[in-house]
């Protein structure tokens, strides 16, 4: 089993790789390799912040404008936008840092909110009795 430390980063150390393979290469077979591991480091990465998720568990009947897995998508699909705009010569690399930058904010915004904590929301999902009469009180 690997450390603690080592496998909180793995999804970015696979996204890291997979962007480092695709900007580098100019073989199709490695960008397709690239393109597993960054599908693998997004899919990873989805699975262990739809975990973390904690609003979910506090408004449970709230509707949400689009699907849950494209709302956990897009900063992956913002990058690899960006990824595409970089291969273009000229204004167009320029262009790649405005999606590149904005699907970081949206990862480290999502990173930094989405943790297990000793608050409301692990209280919630460990008593639904709880939040039954929670509801019935008000």
């Amino acid at each position: 089993m690997c450390p603690r430390w080592l496998y909180e980063k793995l999804p970015a150390c696979y996204l890291l790789a997979a962007i480092g393979i695709i900007a580098l290469s100019h073989s199709p077979l490695l960008w397709l390799a690239g393109g597993l591991l960054f599908v693998a480091g997004a899919a990873s990465w989805m699975m262990r912040s739809s975990y973390r998720r904690t609003d979910l568990v506090i408004f449970p009947n709230k509707v949400w404008l689009q699907p849950e897995w494209l709302y956990e998508a897009q900063p992956f699909l913002w990058l690899v936008l960006g990824l595409l705009l970089s291969r273009q010569q000229g204004a167009g690399a320029l262009l790649a840092l405005l999606p590149c930058l904005w699907a970081l904010r949206c990862l480290w915004a999502r990173n930094h909110y989405r943790h297990h904590a000793e608050g409301l929301a692990s209280q919630l999902r460990r008593h639904p009795t709880r939040r039954r009469r929670m509801r019935l009180l008000r």
